[in-house]
């Protein structure tokens, strides 16, 4: 995908993780909110959204996340790939991100209107490519 001679290569992390979220805004038009951030709840990137309320989710997703990987750990149900809360205005989707040493979490809340299929489908996809893309990242940065 980032190999594409049109498409400039992000000089960090910040610009990688915005680059995805706009690419899933694009991917889903029922999105209202999306952010990237650490698994501890540091805000990286974000979509549709001010500073503040990224702050606020990324701080909750932090916590959905550990709370869910506690959950599958204590039922012994494999490891964690995401969170699903279907709610009366929409859907808020948690995401898990493999990168080398450290996890990243994608937050996304989508309106009643999307389809459920779909948007697991648009942030699954996009936390796989993020995921693909930070590994790239990292090793060219190993060079």
């Amino acid at each position: 995908m980032f190999n594409e001679p049109s498409v400039t290569q992000p000089s960090g992390l910040k610009e990688l993780c915005q680059q995805h979220l706009l690419q899933l805004q694009e991917t889903l038009s029922d999105m209202r909110v999306a952010v990237v951030s650490t698994a501890d709840g540091f805000p990286i990137a974000m979509v549709e959204t001010t500073p503040q309320g990224a702050r606020r989710a990324t701080a909750m997703a932090a916590a959905l996340n550990g709370l869910s990987q506690t959950l599958t750990k204590e039922l012994a149900t494999g490891q964690l790939e995401g969170t699903v809360l279907e709610c009366q205005q929409g859907l808020i989707l948690c995401r898990h991100v493999a990168m080398p040493k450290r996890a990243l979490v994608i937050l996304m809340v989508v309106d009643a209107g999307a389809t459920y299929g779909h948007a697991l489908w648009a942030i699954k996809q996009a936390a796989k490519d993020l995921s693909t893309a930070l590994h790239a990242w990292v090793e060219s940065k190993i060079e």
